[in-house]
Order: structure tokens, then sequence, then C-alpha cells
């Protein structure tokens, strides 16, 4: 199954490529719903 988007700790297309590696996830959504959440996705 693929995520409708993916909440990424950096701009994906901002960083270094040798630091693509590094990148980690805070958020995946999956068919509309919150599959994985690290707090990326709460509002304040």
């Amino acid at each position: 199954m693929l995520a409708d988007f993916a909440v990424l700790s950096d701009d994906l297309l901002g960083v270094a490529p040798e630091r693509i590696g590094r990148l980690t996830v805070g958020a995946t959504v999956v068919g509309g719903r919150i599959a994985h959440d690290v707090g990326a996705l709460t509002v304040s």
C-alpha cells in the first residue's frame, strides 16, 4: 500500500543529497487516515 503523503523532518528538495538518507518520517497518511505520527501533525 502506498502513502497518500509523508511528513519528513526536512525539505527533501532542499537538503544536500548526502543528507537525504538521514531524514526521518514524522507522519504518514494512507487512505486518508493517519498511519504513523510522532507529533508532526499536531496543531498547536
